[in-house]
């Protein structure tokens, strides 16, 4: 009973310190063994002014090439580079806001071998808050997740990113 009042604290504590600072940077990451393409994408969004938002992408395919002069295989990660404006960021933030802790933790969360894991990153200067999910596009209402699975497609969206060819 300690421990989870500890728990507890703990959680609580952190929460409010990264609530109480400005969300400065927003990170998805996505991992599949299931599809060639899109094997792992990574999204980052990160305030550069006060109204100049970037955002990174990095796409990882798991088809391999051949490096002729090695004989090993390569997987190079596709980048590309956006801007956003401060109303989208502020959306983003919005729907990450509605994510119920409790949902996250609640569970059930599937184990499942050919399935996915997300992760979603938000706040400012090393505090924030991480969210993992797997499969999310699994039993999505029986698991609570719409908010979740809402906030990840927006970020997707807003990185220029087909949720359907991703998920």
């Amino acid at each position: 009973m300690k421990a989870v009042l500890s728990l507890i604290f703990i959680s609580f504590l952190s929460l409010t310190a990264a609530f109480s600072q400005e969300v400065r940077i927003i990170e998805l990451e996505y991992s599949t063994a299931v599809r060639p393409d899109n094997a792992r994408v990574k999204v980052h969004i990160s305030r550069d002014t006060h109204t100049s938002y970037s955002v990174r992408v990095e796409s990882v395919s798991t088809w391999l090439e051949i490096n002729p002069n090695s004989l090993k295989p390569e997987t190079k990660p596709t980048e590309k580079r956006i801007a956003i404006t401060e109303g989208q960021f502020q959306a983003l933030v919005t729907s990450l806001q509605k994510i119920r802790p409790t949902d996250i933790i609640g569970g059930p969360h599937p184990s499942l071998l050919d399935g996915a894991s997300c992760s979603i990153y938000y706040g400012a200067n090393g505090t924030g808050i991480t969210y993992h999910v797997n499969t999310p596009d699994y039993e999505t209402e029986k698991r609570n997740l719409n908010e979740f699975l809402d906030a990840y497609k927006l970020i997707l969206k807003t990185a220029d990113l087909d949720p359907e060819k991703i998920l």
